[in-house]
């Protein structure tokens, strides 16, 4: 007797731990037949009796009607509540089970916010109502003759009495015959449509608000130093190495634009310094080119002083050697690059007087020159060689009285931006293949043709001058025509590379 006691005194503290793990289950119980004794452990202890006989009667109505083993859950009713019951054959005629009250299992779906008018309820088979607490009971009456059509997930019923919309949720337990049902106001699930509304409307543009600061982004970071970059490389590639980018920009681009900085300071030096070898070249080129010209010029001084003497004109000897000497003074003073073109036609002149005391009879010219241009730069003795050539392969003693035309005009085609010098005599003219060989513009480029002096000339030409033009032909019925066409300019780009 002593361990029966004891044995159920440490059933009952293990029911009070457990019980207090499980707060659906209202109550535990243990039932032993043969002593017709029972045990109970419960959360209401106020209500102790009250459960101890409601678990009582349960026993003895179910005890003998029902299969060992067989019993499932099953509904009790004590005053206004429902219970559910559950009772295990433990053998020896022992049994064990449990209370729920059916009111704790409404309680999670309580919680839930489901409008005014709304709310949860638990029914049994044939749609018997196992709580009314947690669904106002104005809307169960308005409700209940549609509550036993439900036999779908949810469904939207109406409440005649007040004319509200209401969707009901429902689900059924795997475990006993019950249904939960959630009675859910239409108007609650709509209220936040208006936001939701708002919200639409309002999404399009924040997509182009997120889109203008992305791209706004884009621009600042990738686009803008892209763009500063391209403008460069056509900055460069217009010629001008001046340019520089700025490097405060992301960490990429600020390397990238440094490189290019750095690329573009190594291409301008070395284009200066090609440009400066450039000019050396050229500087070089025509001081051989100005010095070719002066031996060339001595040796017809000489020849003519000599020719002069062989026939014992002293007093034209004087005469010429007077000429020459301010040919000379004039050509020691034009030992620059630039000379005006009053001095070169000074040159000229004192060259044309020393062939005329050459041949008095048979040699003549005239110089027409308009005093508008004199102050012209050229470089130095560049229209002397052709009026030198016109004497040397021109002038045919026997023939017809020689005579030399210069003339100093403006551009008749041009005249606000060319002038023209036009050198002609009535001599033997060029050759058809020599005219060929003048126009083609490539004359400059031979070597070893045989005529240095106006090789000389034009060399020097294409050196000084960009647009300066020149074209040889020959008279109506006889002589040689050169036209120079100078551009209206007082300084002009020599040898050297500077301007005078």
């Amino acid at each position: 007797m002593e361990d029966y006691v004891l044995a159920k005194q440490k059933l009952y503290n293990k029911f009070m731990t457990d019980i207090g793990y499980y707060s659906m289950i209202n109550t535990l119980f243990v039932y032993s037949k043969p002593g017709d004794d029972l045990l109970i452990v419960t959360q209401e202890n106020g209500r102790y009796l009250e459960r101890y006989q409601m678990v009582k009667n349960y026993i003895s109505q179910n005890l003998d009607q029902m299969p060992l083993r067989k019993f499932g859950w099953q509904f009790v009713r004590l005053n206004d509540n429902y219970f559910l019951v559950q009772m295990k054959d433990l053998g020896s005629e022992m049994y064990a089970g449990c209370l729920i009250d059916v009111n704790s299992l409404a309680i999670p779906l309580s919680t839930w916010d489901v409008g005014e008018g709304g709310g949860t309820i638990i029914l049994a088979d044939g749609q018997l109502p196992l709580t009314q607490k947690f669904l106002p009971q104005p809307t169960y009456v308005g409700i209940k003759n549609q509550l036993k059509h439900v036999n779908h997930l949810y469904q939207n019923i109406r409440d005649d009495t007040n004319h509200k919309e209401y969707l009901v949720v429902g689900e059924s337990s795997q475990v006993a015959n019950i249904h939960y049902l959630v009675v859910v106001a239409e108007k609650n699930i709509l209220r936040n449509l208006p936001y939701l509304e708002k919200t639409i409307n309002f999404l399009p543009f924040g997509v182009v608000l997120v889109l203008a600061l992305y791209l706004a982004y884009l621009q600042k970071i990738f686009i803008k130093p892209m763009t500063h970059l391209l403008h460069g490389m056509r900055k460069i590639g217009r010629g001008q190495f001046d340019v520089r980018l700025n490097e405060k920009h992301s960490v990429e681009f600020s390397f990238l634009i440094s490189n290019f900085n750095d690329m573009v300071k190594q291409i301008e030096y070395l284009k200066i310094s090609i440009y400066e070898e450039k000019i050396r070249v050229q500087q070089a080129e025509f001081r051989h080119l100005q010095v070719q010209i002066n031996p060339h010029f001595y040796m017809n001084c000489l020849n003519i002083i000599y020719n002069l003497a062989a026939h014992k004109d002293y007093k034209s000897v004087k005469k010429m050697a007077l000429h020459l000497a301010d040919y000379f003074r004039n050509l020691i003073r034009t030992d620059r690059n630039s000379i005006m073109l009053a001095e070169e036609i000074e040159h000229i002149r004192n060259y044309l007087e020393i062939q005329v005391m050459r041949y008095p009879d048979s040699m003549t010219f005239i110089i027409e020159f308009d005093p508008l241009y004199q102050d012209y730069q050229l470089p130095p003795l560049i229209l002397q060689p052709f009026v030198e050539n016109a004497v040397i392969h021109g002038y045919q003693q026997g023939s017809e009285r020689f005579y030399i035309s210069i003339n100093i005009l403006a551009d008749p085609d041009d005249p606000q931006h060319y002038f023209i010098v036009v050198i002609s005599d009535n001599g033997k003219g060029f050759s058809p293949t020599m005219l060929q060989q003048l126009n083609s513009g490539h004359y400059a480029e031979q070597t070893g043709n045989g005529h240095l002096g106006i090789w000389n000339v034009l060399r020097r030409l294409r050196m000084n001058y960009s647009t300066a033009k020149i074209h040889f032909s020959n008279g109506e019925q006889t002589g040689a025509n050169i036209r120079i066409h100078f551009p209206l300019q007082r300084q002009f780009v020599h040898g050297d590379g500077s301007n005078v």
